[in-house]
């Protein structure tokens, strides 16, 4: 009934790019722009999709400039030692990525649903299950979430249009007066949520027809991800405010898990719907683990010139890697701070700049 062919469609794209952008950002983006701006925050979110859609414009410019997929593009233009090393950048990246994500499925997870079990425990599981889904292929992991689509998007927006009845307008009321440099840090601190629109570069690899408008054709699809996702990520932040406050917000740890598990339902399977629904939720956080595990091990898979489509001993080294670097998150609070410095201030000015430049040399290549 199905083809392994490591090719994925349009729609699986588009689904699959709104669980990749929400993830981590409902969960983690909330009291780090209530801390910084308060209600301004609604202004980062739509200024710093604002610039995720420019960026993403940005890479489908460029995508159309080179007119073949990155990894072809990379060592006919510029041979294989530039084209191993942004493989290995984004090998790396891609792992310490899945290995902070890892870290918070599994802090979340025990502090929400499971609090009495260990985290190694529950860390091991998700590494385990996460490297099954990668092994199965882009396209498995794509059919699964596009089956899954519904089932956990219609649940998680139901459940936050029911936490409207406890909505407090005076909570949200108090606009432009955060400071411009607060500003523009949290316009910056949604923008690094929707990093994984760098990967989008790599699609034309995973396409199922592959156009010469490439580049047209991939805005047209990621970018209804991102309008979905700004739609969420902007009416999640807003409920928040009213139900808690800005400054009761910026204390919360999760809490749009906290806001979840203040509805309450009669009947008794009805009043543990909440627990089922934060379970169901745990999906987009999940997805965006497999996501760059998926990476890892396909850019080391591309780095050996391994034949095969399993690739089954990178997917192992893959996971040996974010379970160790998971754990020592858990472990070392700084370890976290560190890796969260270099995503700001090393990965993602290397994501903007660094397509551009080997853009620029390839056509001064051509032109001698």
């Amino acid at each position: 009934m199905f083809v392994n062919n490591g090719k994925i469609s349009d729609r699986q794209t588009f689904r699959l790019y709104i669980f990749d952008l929400i993830g981590i950002g409902t969960l983690l983006l909330p009291p780090y722009l209530a801390k910084l701006t308060g209600c301004d925050g609604i202004f980062c979110i739509l200024l710093g999709s604002l610039a995720g859609y420019i960026y993403l414009r940005y890479l489908g410019f460029l995508l159309g400039k080179m007119k073949t997929d990155a990894g072809t593009f990379l060592q006919q233009q510029h041979g294989k030692i530039v084209q191993y090393l942004s493989f290995g950048f984004v090998c790396i990246h891609s792992i310490f990525t899945a290995g902070f994500c890892a870290y918070v499925f599994g802090n979340a997870m025990k502090h929400t649903l499971i609090k009495d079990e260990s985290f190694t425990l529950i860390l091991f599981i998700t590494i385990i299950l996460a490297a099954y889904a990668v092994g199965g292929g882009i396209e498995s992991r794509a059919r699964v979430y596009e089956v899954l689509f519904w089932v956990i998007l219609v649940p998680y927006i139901a459940m936050m249009l029911f936490t409207i009845k406890d909505f407090e307008m005076e909570y949200v009321d108090t606009f432009f007066i955060s400071p411009t440099q607060n500003l523009l840090e949290g316009c910056y601190l949604v923008f690094l949520f929707l990093t994984p629109l760098f990967f989008s570069i790599f699609l034309l690899g995973k396409k199922e027809e592959k156009s010469k408008k490439f580049g047209t054709q991939m805005i047209r699809i990621v970018t209804k991800s991102l309008l979905i996702s700004t739609i969420i990520f902007l009416g999640s932040y807003i409920l928040l405010l009213g139900n808690f406050g800005a400054n009761s917000l910026s204390e919360m740890r999760y809490p749009v898990v906290t806001l979840m598990s203040t509805v309450q339902f009669k009947g008794n399977f009805l009043k543990r719907m909440d627990a089922l629904m934060l379970a169901v939720w745990f999906f987009t956080l999940f997805a965006l683990i497999n996501f760059h595990m998926h990476y890892g091990a396909d850019m080391m898979k591309k780095i050996k010139s391994s034949e095969g489509s399993k690739r089954v001993g990178q997917i192992i080294v893959t996971a040996i890697l974010v379970y160790i670097i998971a754990y020592a998150m858990n472990v070392s609070s700084s370890f976290v701070e560190l890796f969260l410095d270099y995503y700001s201030y090393i990965a993602v000015p290397i994501m903007i700049i660094g397509p551009a430049l080997l853009l620029i040399k390839g056509n001064l290549k051509n032109k001698n």
